[in-house]
């Protein structure tokens, strides 16, 4: 691996530097490679890596209290993948928190997209965790292959609507999951909707849904809290969904930032240009693409919706 000093970590954010998740991140990706790391510690506005060789096997990670396991997860994939075998994760957490993924897109989302590309992910969530005291466990199998071709520009039909309405168990009486599901069944009438009570430390809810195409797969999804009315968050994560299937594109939002790395991977695996289409290229995406092409020899592209990536070398600039 290549040694690195990354500075002005979250430099705008309001409390900048490193959040407990993200050193819980650096320090499980640290174990995989047998890395040296300086300036892991929360608030550290700067981190040195120097990485040494990536191993298959079993990682236990506790992300703390309510901190998203989703967020080490994608710290972890792409490491993953260079394993030369099998990686488990066995991580405790948060499952559906604010600013990250829901577990379920995760599994949903994310993992059809990495399948498509040859990476199997197994995902078992065995306990959600709600904030603030979190305490769900998931389970992680990534088995790498030979990573396929980053190229999905066309979506195609829709093969069906389905959304997972969550509360933990002392909502049953209020009726929330149902409630939740109600009001987005109003929306997307043609959805396959479940419902799930589950066992939390503290309570909370979400309704996570998605939207799968021939070439793509399109997530909503919404979190409870207090004050909310369960029918604002299954209106919510159906308008967030509705966005994104009238965009036509076979990427949401979310997932032009998430896919990325892959198809730098992939541009370089393969020699030839990437490519997606999202609904939309967001801030954030222009930021992960500059990171990426700081660390592996590719070029960027965005024209439009559109994102591509190829090799890039001295000859080529």
């Amino acid at each position: 691996g290549i040694p690195c000093r990354i500075h002005s970590i979250r430099s705008r954010r309001p409390n900048p530097g490193l959040r407990p998740q993200h050193l819980v991140g650096l320090r499980a990706a640290a174990r995989m490679c047998e890395a040296e790391v300086e300036g892991d510690e929360v608030g550290s506005s700067e981190v040195t890596f120097r990485p040494g060789t990536v191993r298959p096997g079993s990682y236990r990670v506790d992300v703390g209290t309510a901190g998203a396991v989703t967020l080490v997860l994608q710290t972890l994939l792409p490491v993953a993948l260079r394993a030369g075998g099998e990686v488990q994760f066995d991580l405790t957490g948060g499952t559906c928190v604010a600013w990250s993924p829901t577990v379920g897109y995760f599994r949903d989302v994310l993992c059809w997209y990495l399948a498509q590309l040859g990476i199997k992910v197994d995902v078992e969530v065995v306990r959600h965790g709600f904030y603030p005291k979190g305490g769900g466990r998931v389970k992680a199998k990534v088995s790498p292959g030979k990573l396929g071709r980053v190229k999905f520009v066309e979506r195609g039909q829709l093969e069906g609507i389905y959304a997972e309405s969550i509360a933990s168990e002392g909502l049953r009486k209020a009726g929330v999951a149902e409630r939740q599901a109600e009001a987005f069944l109003r929306v997307f009438p043609e959805a396959e909707v479940k419902l799930h009570y589950v066992e939390s430390k503290s309570p909370g809810s979400c309704l996570h849904a998605w939207a799968r195409y021939e070439g793509g797969v399109l997530g909503g999804d919404a979190l409870g809290e207090r004050g909310k009315r369960a029918e604002q968050v299954g209106r919510e994560a159906a308008e967030l969904l509705r966005a994104q299937v009238e965009s036509e594109a076979p990427l949401d939002e979310w997932m032009a930032d998430q896919i990325l790395p892959f198809m730098a991977f992939s541009a370089l695996d393969h020699g030839e240009r990437m490519e997606v289409r999202a609904s939309r290229v967001t801030e954030h995406a222009r930021t992960n693409i500059w990171v990426v092409e700081r660390f592996l020899p590719v070029r960027f592209f965005v024209e439009g919706k559109d994102i591509l990536c190829e090799p890039w070398t001295s000859s080529s600039a």
